[in-house]
């Protein structure tokens, strides 16, 4: 099915996108900059790339979204949920964050949507879910089994997993209320630019900011705004769409696997036997999860009777149309 096709395609940008950003951000960090400069570089950018968009779309009700919709998406994949993800590194290795994080998407996810969307959870769900887990747990063994000397590291691993939830919430949502990517990017965008700009020049200060080197922000900014602010959030909404959550959250659990990858030549890291070996494990499962390997993967809902992934309501694409569901404003 065409749908199908686009749905992974986006599901694949949206790996390569957030994998190229966590590498960017661990050269950032590595090269002097603090978590709370790349969040700033993050949604100043993301904010001013959206913000056009979402005045064309209209304002008042947040391109058709709602205001109460709005801030809940806002507070679920915007500056809290940043912060979590990226502060998280200041207490704990960066192995337990590629491990918790994209695990505890993928199982929470999965099973909500089974529990409370009605997506039906087949044998290539499952089987892919399993080895993608089984994968993420090799490419992170070091890091989790090892001591580390960072005492503090349940702290990180805490807000880790807390940053899964929100972002977990953030997919459910998504599908849930059928909201188009393009307009959840540029809403989530702006308001958290809104947000977080002036707390951060409120406590780190103007002198600060313009100590900061200018050819690594602006990389920053290119990677954490653009790319994972603006490209990969919209492109795995879109995938969220098309695929359902139960297939949509396997693409970020093959995210560590990309990033080991992509962190060879930006910060030197090469991967031992288990964490290769661990890459093609989650690789497996991917396409286990999707179906290549030859495992049925039905489309969600499709034994249940329920509606297969639809396209955002009418209200959404002009906002003049009344949505025959709920209000927009009803969460």
């Amino acid at each position: 099915m065409p749908g199908l096709g686009l749905g992974h395609a986006c599901g694949l940008v949206m790996a390569v996108g957030a994998s190229l950003a966590f590498a960017s951000a661990r050269a950032g960090i590595l090269g002097g900059l603090a978590p709370d400069d790349l969040i700033f570089a993050r949604f100043l950018v993301a904010g001013l790339v959206m913000l056009p968009f979402l005045l064309h779309w209209g304002l008042p009700d947040l391109a058709g979204i709602g205001w109460r919709r709005g801030c809940i998406l806002a507070l679920t994949g915007g500056p809290l949920f940043a912060i979590l993800q990226t502060g998280g590194y200041a207490f704990a290795p960066l192995a337990h964050g590629a491990v918790i994080a994209p695990s505890t998407v993928t199982i929470v996810s999965t099973i909500a949507a089974g529990l409370f969307l009605g997506e039906r959870l087949t044998r290539a769900h499952l089987s892919g879910a399993a080895l993608v887990l089984a994968g993420i747990l090799l490419i992170g063994w070091h890091g989790i089994a090892a001591d580390n000397g960072m005492p503090a590291s349940w702290i990180g691993d805490l807000m880790f997993g807390a940053s899964s939830l929100l972002w977990a919430t953030f997919t459910l949502l998504l599908r849930a209320w059928r909201v188009e990517a393009a307009r959840a990017t540029a809403v989530v965008s702006v308001m958290s630019c809104v947000l977080a700009s002036p707390i951060y020049l409120a406590v780190r200060g103007i002198d600060h900011l313009a100590a900061l080197p200018v050819g690594p922000i602006v990389v920053q900014g290119l990677t954490q705004g653009l790319i994972q602010g603006v490209i990969t959030i919209m492109a795995y909404s879109k995938a969220v769409a098309l695929l359902g959550v139960s297939r949509a959250v396997l693409f970020p659990a093959i995210v560590p696997a990309v990033s080991v990858l992509i962190g060879i030549p930006l910060v030197g890291e090469i991967p031992d036997a288990v964490q290769i070996a661990g890459i093609l494990t989650v690789s497996v499962g991917l396409l286990t999860a999707v179906g290549v390997l030859g495992l049925p993967a039905a489309s969600p809902r499709a034994a249940t009777g329920g509606p297969p992934p639809l396209s955002p309501p009418a209200s959404l694409h002009n906002p003049a149309q009344k949505p025959a569901g709920p209000s927009e404003e009803t969460p």
